[in-house]
């Protein structure tokens, strides 16, 4: 399962093909160290932007463009001083709260998995979850708080994933993700297993009503 235009997240630079935005675009160090979460909402946000034939008045043709953007999303999933966006909860009241700034019924959808492995969605719950928001043609945000045994992740870091197949071989699912212009795959089960912090994952829909009745 995979959104229908993943090239949309893509940029090309030269014969470089960057995979997803980059928190260093933010201009301040503060913001390039915590803005990975507002990131990932931009992410969600442009792509269903261009999908809906531009519901928010955001222009994405380039990184000059995109880093704008940034830090309008910035102002509403806005990360805190010393945890960032930690939650799912918290980047949803922010996308939500975006959303309703420009009058758009868009709708978060969120998985929020406990640092408690007794509490946590198991992996066919989180793979509805996953094939759902996929299936909507949707990217969906990732809320890794711990990386576990998966060496290509980064622990405390939000990334979009664009992706979900099973390799029948070896049983496993793999999730492809993007991240600040990197390409990366990983065993979603292992990570699921093997977290010590949990996380989460979000996704955005569009309502049948473009615009909030005024």
């Amino acid at each position: 399962m995979e959104i229908k235009h993943p090239e949309w997240l893509q940029i090309k630079t030269g014969n470089l093909i960057l995979y997803g935005y980059n928190q260093e675009w933010y201009k301040t160090s503060f913001k390039k160290t915590r803005g990975c979460g507002p990131t990932a909402a931009a992410m969600l946000l442009l792509y269903l932007n261009r999908r809906e034939a531009g519901s928010l008045p955001y222009q994405s043709n380039s990184i000059s463009s995109i880093t704008q953007i940034l830090e309008d999303v910035w102002n509403f999933v806005t990360p805190g001083w010393l945890l960032g966006l930690n939650s799912t909860r918290k980047f949803c009241r922010g996308v939500e709260d975006l959303a309703e700034h420009y009058e758009l019924s868009w709708r978060c959808h969120e998985l929020s998995l406990s640092a408690f492995k007794f509490k946590r969605a198991s992996l066919s719950q989180v793979i509805k979850f996953l094939n759902e928001g996929l299936a909507s043609d949707c990217p969906i945000a990732f809320l890794n708080l711990q990386k576990g045994r998966v060496t290509s992740l980064e622990s405390w870091h939000w990334i979009v994933l664009v992706s979900l197949s099973y390799k029948e071989s070896e049983n496993r699912y793999l999730a492809t993700c993007y991240d600040g212009g990197r390409l990366l795959t990983f065993d979603l089960g292992l990570w699921l297993e093997t977290t010590r912090l949990g996380g989460g994952f979000v996704y955005v829909t569009v309502e049948t009503s473009h615009k909030k009745p005024k």
